[in-house]
């Protein structure tokens, strides 16, 4: 098991969170809202969708059953009440990987989708999808908040190399 990398790459989703998180707290409250271009329709349905499909995975990863139990101040009305509680996840993914034992981060969840389909996947797999899914969604608000004139600036993963970042 690399735990270091895990510890980047979720450094890394920590940290461009934030870019986003700080660039859309530079757009009015109509263009937060508002439809866009957007998989989830708005900049706040996607952040939304982002922060709960972190938290679930997280907690079905430490053996919580997710399914009706949503995070305390459901469901995060506007981006203060996102950007406090998904900062304190990013401390609890982070404390995921670090408190995990090696054979349970390489321990194999399975799960059946919506359509039928079964997965199997090691926990260090789920952990680096968190990253990715973020990547994907962070990508498109990356687009609209720079269409917006308030582009995010670089979202790779090699700011979590500067020190104090």
């Amino acid at each position: 098991m690399h735990r270091e990398m895990l510890r980047y790459m979720v450094r890394h989703h920590a940290r461009a969170n934030e870019r986003i998180l700080e660039t859309t707290a530079l757009i009015s409250d109509d263009d937060y809202r508002r439809p866009a271009p957007l998989d989830y329709g708005s900049a706040h349905e996607t952040l939304l969708h982002m922060l709960v499909v972190d938290w679930g995975w997280r907690e079905s990863l430490m053996g919580n059953d997710d399914d009706d139990s949503y995070p305390e101040a459901w469901p995060f009305p506007d981006l203060p009440t996102i950007t406090a509680f998904w900062r304190d996840e990013h401390t609890r993914l982070l404390e995921y990987v670090d408190s995990t034992p090696d054979d349970s981060l390489a321990a194999v969840m399975s799960w059946d989708s919506e359509d039928g389909l079964h997965f199997n996947a090691p926990h260090w797999a789920i952990v680096l999808h968190i990253v990715n899914h973020g990547n994907q969604h962070r990508s498109e608000l990356a687009r609209y908040l720079t269409e917006l004139g308030h582009s995010p600036g670089e979202l790779d993963d090699l700011d979590v190399l500067v020190e104090g970042v």
